[in-house]
Order: structure tokens, then C-alpha cells, then sequence
């Protein structure tokens, strides 16, 4: 083909896609005339162009089954010049094997680009793009599917969902292996140990778990492993948990099972009064035998391997109501367990019996009773309660009071009674009813203390949902949870890696957890160095108690400005409250007293 005239060409070159050289080559040699010599030029500058394409790594696609996906070429097409067009030879690959364009399959011949609708999960796999003599860079579609809920093996059989507790003998080892069925592409599986509250601060618990290096799938299950290399008595009640993350979990998925470890009987002796302070006759003596041992054993007292003098009850204890000099002797404390008898060590109670002595020992043991009482009321978070303070027709309005951090009293204001709704755990504390007499002696003050304690499941108050740091700055992420009885499961999650407390990943360094100046609650802290754009997302802290697990979110958004903003200074009234008390309480009793006087 040979073009007449160079206007001929504009109607090729009216496309902001005919800019570039290779159709620029195209058309002036169309002008010329000299076919054999574009096609030697084209075909040199497209083996040029698209060398090294197949060897980069595959580009990843992420699609929902169901929803259309539109795959791009990625290489400068082979042309064959042929009448007056310029037509692409192209083709598709799917794992190695060419697909067959039709049904839901559909090529545009203008830009190579492949169509494929109503995904669906066996279009998952390695996509590529060919012409006769080039391999396009490949694209890795990932059709996604959300893991079903996890489940354990032991010794390959499957627990019983309603079988929390997995018995096993102390100083043996355990094998645990986690299955999720599903997911693509391949979820990712956690391991975690969290002791009992009892064992919270034992230093047995912060070793012995292994798990395999990663997890693995056949057969569209993933599965890792961990090993307790030797249980200890101190993995009593002790909880491990599977956490499965994926791409398409808004929340980790996650199963557990207690261990229930079996162990000999230990024993601990006690003594009321506590040892140390002479026992003289006449006196009242307690002594209280306490065994650990699981399954659970009875104690049974001896006396020089005889009956003791004494009944024992039900719970352990010898009470002698008035201890006589043949009281004394050798004392043990035996049990039996598992069809063996086991024994603690001999203690030797020796009686004194001068009464000079006798009588000193009593007056030590008295304790005046101070004006005032002590109560406990016990409230659920969340719900409501009444403290009452006590009050006769002599008395005047009393005044309410909480006691603070350090020991000061934060006033809260006249009333016969104090009534709390949705209780906080911040509320818990010591609260103090301060009561006067009519007769405006404020010399004369009774005091009423009412502790109140709060129990519940876990709650996380995040101290920002959001936080922008500057990036190259170091950045502070802290939540403040509260529980009665206390967690026993705190953990970070950033970025797909569980992050436990004391620990650091990388910049991402996990603190101890603190204590907070609320009661039951306790303060995690998260902080990242020298932030990056990569740090961007979201930070999940996980608490638990028990079988109950809650989590909170904290987002970090990393901004390009290097411009810090100014620490705000806030100033605290509570400070200013504390030292007012004095006045407050002042002016509370005398308004109280006025109020009886004028009714």
C-alpha cells in the first residue's frame, strides 16, 4: 500500500494515542511506501520495549466473586498490515493454558484489554497476555473468599465445640494443630498463650509455646501447628487461642481451649494468730491447712500421726476456741489424690501457759473500734446503685465525698443518699458520708465509708479513635481497659502481626501494660518510631476475661507536613478541688444544718 498524498495521514494521526514513535514510524513509512522497512523497525522496537516483561513478578488483582474484572495487556501489540488496517494478534493465557474467548470471556481488539464477568473462584490463578513472539508481565487475579470459623486437633482428632477444658498431665508435652477451612488467598494464623488471673505474674507462662514457622494449605485448608514442650501446674486454666486474619475479616477470627493440667497435691499451713506471735493458753487458735492440687483433694489433719484433739471442718481449719498446754504436739496435713497419699511437713504448736504473759497478749490483740463503719456494695457496670449513709433526726444533711488518687477527698455534695446511673469502672473507689450534728459543733464530725466495687466484663476506652502524626515523628497510640476480675488477654494487632505486650516488631514496639488511676483498669500503649505513609491504617487492641473478648480500633493517619504541633496545656481542677475541700465541707454542713433548723 502506497498513500498519494501526506494529508492523507491525518486521519491516522487525529488520535492522542498515534503521539508516540512507533506510530509515528508507522505513518511516515506508510508515506514513503517502504513496507518491509516499518515492519523490520516495528518488529526491532517492540522486542526492544517489552524485554525482561515475563521475568518481573506477577502484578496481584484483587476481585469479589460474582463482580466483573477488567484485565489490561501491559505490551506493545505485534501489527500485521493488511489492506488499510492495522489489526492486533493477541491472546490470553490462564495458569498456562489459552482461554477461549466467548461466554463469559471478551477481548477488545483495540486494546487488548480481557473482560471477564461473573467471576468466579476457579478464575482464580496467573493471567498473562501473549503475541507470537512476546509474553506480557503476568497478573496473579485473586478471587476472594472469607475463611470459615476455625477449629482444633488433638492428636488429629477434632475437639468438641462444647468441650472448653483439655485435660493433661503435669510435665508432659501438648500438641495442637489449627484448621480453617477456606479463604483465599491463604488467611494467616496466630498463636497465643494467656495465663489464668491466678498466674498472671508467673514467669513459667512467658515460655514453653511453639508454633510452626507459618502456616500452610492443601486443599483449601490452612493449617499450623503448636507445642507446649512440658506442661506445668502453672498452665492450669491457661488458655490457647488460634487468631486467624485475612484480608476480608473486619474482626479476627479466633478459637480457644482451656487446659485443665493434672498435679500432685501442695500444701500451705497458716495460722491465726500468724506465726510469730506467741500462742498462750486460754487464747482462741485457728489453723488452716490449704491444698493445690487438681483434681481437687481434701485435707485431713494429724496430730503426732494420730486424730487431731480438735473436729477439723469441711474447709481445712482446726479452731480451738480456748488452746490448752496438751494442745501442743506435731501437726501435718495429709490428702489424698488420685489413689496415693501425700503429706505436707510436720509444724510443731507449742502452748505457753504463764497467765501474766496471757493477759498482755489479749490487750495487743484488741483494736479500738473507731467512730463510724465500714460497708462494701457491690454493683454491675453498666447498672445503677444507691449508697445510703446512715442518719438520725439529730443529725444534719450529711455530705458526700470520694476519696482520690492520693488519698484526698474530692467533694460531691449534700444528700441523705447517693444515687449513680450506668456505673463506670472509673466510679469504683471509697466513698465517705460525712455527718454532722445540728447543734453546728463541727468538731463533732461521724464518718460513714462505703467502698463500692464494680465488677463486669472487659470495656476499652480509647483515648483517640483517630491520630494524625507528621511523618519522620514518633507516634503514641494508648487505650485504657477496665475489667472485674481482671484480663487476662491483652494483644496488638498491626499490620497482620499480633504484637503482645512488652514486645516490638520492627518500629512497632508494644509497651508493658500499666496500671491506671481508676480502679480495675489498666492502660496498653502502642508507639511507632519515625513514621511512614506505610504505618497508615488500623491498630486493633484485643482484651479478654475469661471466654469474653472485646476490641477496639485506633486509626493512624500519616500526613507528609513536618510542621509539630504545640503540646496543649490543660490545667486540672481537681487540684483546685482538693484544696477547696476544706471550705466545701465547711459550708456543706453549715447549709445542711440551717436547712433542718429553718423545716
Amino acid at each position: 500500500m502506497k498513500l498519494n498524498s501526506f494529508n492523507q495521514l491525518l486521519p491516522y494521526a487525529s488520535g492522542s494515542k498515534t503521539k508516540d514513535f512507533i506510530t509515528c514510524t508507522i505513518l511516515l513509512l506508510l508515506f514513503i511506501g517502504d513496507v518491509k522497512t516499518m515492519t523490520h523497525i516495528l518488529r526491532h522496537h517492540q522486542q526492544r520495549d517489552n524485554t525482561g516483561l515475563s521475568t518481573l513478578s506477577p502484578l496481584e488483582q484483587l476481585t469479589w466473586p460474582l463482580s466483573d474484572v477488567k484485565l489490561a495487556c501491559g505490551i506493545s501489540p505485534a501489527l500485521n498490515v493488511t489492506s488499510n488496517w492495522l489489526q492486533m494478534k493477541l491472546k490470553w493465557l490462564h495458569n498456562g493454558k489459552s482461554v477461549d474467548l466467548g461466554h463469559r470471556y471478551s477481548l477488545n481488539h483495540n486494546t487488548g484489554v480481557l473482560v471477564i464477568t461473573n467471576v468466579r473462584l476457579d478464575d482464580n490463578g496467573i493471567w498473562q497476555c501473549v503475541n507470537d513472539k512476546q509474553l506480557a508481565r503476568a497478573i496473579n487475579l485473586i478471587v476472594l473468599e472469607t475463611p470459615k470459623e476455625p477449629y482444633l486437633l488433638i492428636d488429629g482428632h477434632r475437639l468438641d465445640p462444647g468441650n472448653l477444658f483439655v485435660p493433661v498431665k503435669e510435665n508432659m508435652d501438648l500438641s495442637i494443630e489449627c484448621v480453617v477451612d477456606g479463604g483465599n488467598p491463604i488467611p494467616s494464623l496466630h498463636w497465643l498463650l494467656f495465663p489464668s488471673n491466678s498466674n498472671l505474674e508467673n514467669e513459667a507462662m512467658s515460655s514453653g509455646l511453639l508454633q510452626s514457622n507459618d502456616s500452610y494449605q492443601e486443599k483449601d485448608v490452612s493449617r499450623s501447628s503448636a507445642k507446649i514442650q512440658r506442661v506445668l501446674r502453672a498452665h492450669h486454666n491457661a488458655t490457647v487461642a488460634c487468631i486467624v486474619t485475612h484480608v476480608t475479616l473486619v474482626n479476627p477470627l479466633n478459637t480457644s481451649i482451656l487446659l485443665d493440667v493434672q498435679y500432685t497435691p501442695s500444701f500451705g499451713i497458716s495460722r491465726i494468730p500468724g506465726f510469730g506471735i506467741p500462742i498462750r493458753e486460754g487464747i482462741s487458735v485457728s489453723l488452716k491447712c490449704d491444698v493445690d492440687s487438681n483434681p481437687p483433694s481434701s485435707p485431713v489433719w494429724q496430730k503426732d500421726d494420730s486424730v487431731p484433739p480438735v473436729l477439723q471442718t469441711d474447709d481445712g481449719f482446726l479452731n480451738f476456741s480456748s488452746i490448752r498446754r496438751n494442745h501442743s504436739g506435731w501437726y501435718k496435713c495429709t490428702s489424698r489424690h488420685l489413689l496415693s497419699e501425700y503429706s505436707s511437713i510436720g509444724y510443731f504448736l507449742n502452748v505457753r501457759y504463764n497467765s501474766n504473759e496471757l493477759e498482755s497478749v489479749r490487750k495487743e490483740l484488741i483494736e479500738e473500734d473507731n467512730a463510724g463503719s465500714h460497708e462494701s456494695v457491690e454493683v454491675t457496670v453498666g447498672g445503677e446503685v444507691q449508697l445510703e449513709c446512715p442518719s438520725g433526726p439529730s443529725t444534719a444533711i450529711p455530705c458526700w465525698a470520694k476519696t482520690g488518687n492520693e488519698n484526698e477527698l474530692q467533694p460531691i455534695g449534700p444528700s441523705s443518699s447517693l444515687h449513680i446511673d450506668q456505673v463506670l469502672y472509673q466510679e469504683a473507689g471509697e466513698y465517705k458520708c460525712i455527718v454532722g450534728s445540728k447543734n453546728q459543733n463541727l468538731e463533732k464530725l461521724r464518718v460513714y465509708t462505703l467502698h463500692l466495687n464494680v465488677v463486669g466484663g472487659p470495656v476499652i476506652y480509647t483515648e483517640n479513635r483517630t491520630v494524625v502524626a507528621h511523618e519522620g515523628n514518633d507516634t503514641r497510640l494508648s487505650a485504657e481497659f477496665c475489667s472485674n476480675p481482671m484480663v487476662n488477654k491483652v494483644f496488638w494487632i498491626a499490620s497482620d502481626k499480633v504484637i503482645r505486650p512488652g514486645t516490638a516488631v520492627g518500629p512497632i514496639t508494644a509497651h508493658s501494660i500499666t496500671s491506671s488511676t481508676s480502679s480495675y483498669c489498666q492502660v496498653a500503649t502502642l508507639t511507632i518510631q519515625s513514621v511512614t505513609p506505610t504505618h497508615s491504617g488500623e491498630y486493633n487492641l484485643i482484651v479478654g476475661s475469661g471466654k469474653t473478648l472485646v476490641e477496639a480500633t485506633v486509626i493512624l493517619s500519616v500526613t507528609k507536613s513536618t510542621r509539630n504541633r504545640e503540646p496543649v496545656q490543660t490545667s486540672s481542677s481537681h487540684s483546685v478541688c482538693s484544696k477547696m475541700f476544706d471550705n466545701y465541707l465547711i459550708m456543706c454542713l453549715v447549709t445542711s444544718i440551717f436547712t433542718h433548723l429553718k423545716n
